[in-house]
């Protein structure tokens, strides 16, 4: 028995060069170092059967949503949600597949043997992508358990939890993409503009505030010190601390008494 006979009952690339035949590049030399390769190929791909790596996931999908604690959180779930669905999807369909092999099995014809054989190889294909889905569950599991521990967030929080720290959320966001803008354009574009009048800040209060803190960094970078995000971070929960309330101004103008309706929101008991 050759090298290429030894590895085709393991490798389906290799039957389908033998049954293939006379192709007019790949030839018995060809196909043994591929074949030789597909063992690290298969190995590696076991690293490679979710769609982000942990770095991406924790740095980037959960900082698009700002540096809210509780959407973050919510965030997480959203994503465990996800992969949870996919999983029942992929649970489902192996059940229904094995049903299939064992009636094809059953039959026992060569077809039939073809189509379970068949069926088979793509469960086991399946399962880098089944393990991706587990591993990416449970990074977000944990980031969920750090990030709520981190900002003293009650293991029992509600919707009424979250809806009071938006509006620290759209303050620290709204600023955000008007720092960006000043330091863009020089100018506060006017679609955040209309965001922060939203919440009842002038724009032009505003506009004075970033160009002063903008200002100020550049002085820093101009004297060899250069600022770090932490610096952001603070402007940002300054402008927190200066605007919380202005958003009441809006309500008033609207004509809303409350903000927040406790009888449609989902509340847990904290007593």
């Amino acid at each position: 028995m050759n090298k290429i006979t030894k590895l085709s009952s393991v490798n389906k690339e290799v039957q389908l060069a033998q049954s293939a035949g006379g192709l007019a590049t790949i030839g018995e030399k060809q196909l043994a170092k591929i074949t030789e390769r597909m063992i690290e190929i298969d190995r590696a791909n076991h690293t490679a059967g979710r769609s982000n790596t942990q770095t991406t996931n924790q740095l980037m999908t959960l900082t698009m949503l700002s540096d809210s604690p509780y959407r973050r959180l919510r965030q997480c779930l959203a994503e465990i949600e996800k992969k949870r669905s996919a999983l029942d999807d992929a649970f489902w369909s192996m059940k229904k597949s094995q049903f299939q092999i064992d009636q094809w099995r059953e039959k026992g014809d060569k077809l039939s043997l073809i189509k379970a054989e068949e069926k088979e190889h793509g469960m086991v294909r399946s399962k880098d992508y089944i393990d991706g889905a587990f591993k990416e569950i449970a990074v977000f599991q944990e980031a969920y358990e750090e990030i709520r521990s981190s900002h003293d967030i009650p293991k029992n929080w509600d919707e009424r939890d979250a809806e009071e720290d938006e509006i620290k959320h759209h303050i620290r966001q709204a600023f955000r993409q008007s720092h960006r803008d000043v330091v863009n354009m020089g100018r506060i574009g006017l679609g955040n503009m209309e965001y922060l009048e939203q919440y009842g800040i002038h724009i032009q209060t505003a506009q004075k505030v970033i160009i002063d803190y903008v200002n100020a960094e550049n002085d820093m970078i101009e004297k060899g010190n250069y600022p770090t995000v932490k610096r952001l971070y603070a402007f940002l929960d300054r402008m927190v601390d200066t605007f919380h309330d202005s958003h009441k101004d809006v309500l008033q103008r609207i004509g809303i008494k409350n903000l927040i309706r406790d009888e449609f929101l989902y509340l847990e008991n904290k007593d």
